[in-house]
């Protein structure tokens, strides 16, 4: 019989990220359907890596980590954008623009994602945790 393996409660919250963020995109999705608008993201397979992950499924480990290389590489590109942007920037919500934001907001936030995914990162490929997913 095979036992159970307790999952760390950093997994478990990496976890929940992926869920929450691709829950929030297949709103988004939703919002710009009925807008008349076809939007295809492919942020919410979040759901479904948030879940392999509690799972403790190589692959979707994988996944999550070509989402969070991509986080990695494309948030200081996003954050040099706002850097060189002129004027204020839109803000959404679900993909609707609700207002306008600072620069220094967006770098703000540019900032907190870099680190979350760095974090992220550095969570997946623990010892412990690579071992839980038999690597």
């Amino acid at each position: 019989m095979e036992e159970k393996k307790s999952i760390p409660v950093s997994l478990t919250v990496v976890a929940i990220l992926f869920i929450v963020a691709g829950v929030s995109v297949a709103i988004e999705m939703v919002v710009s359907l009925m807008h008349g608008h076809l939007n295809l993201n492919l942020g919410v397979l979040g759901i479904f890596i948030g879940l392999g992950l509690l799972r403790l499924s190589r692959g979707w480990r994988t996944c999550a980590l070509v989402f969070i290389w991509i986080a990695l590489i494309g948030t200081p590109i996003i954050a040099l954008v706002f850097i060189i942007v002129r004027g204020p920037l839109d803000f959404s919500i679900f993909g609707q623009v609700v207002g306008h934001t600072t620069k220094e907001l967006g770098l703000l936030m540019a900032g907190i994602l870099f680190a979350v995914s760095l974090w992220q990162y550095h969570v997946l490929t623990r010892p412990d945790v690579k071992k839980l997913f038999r690597i």
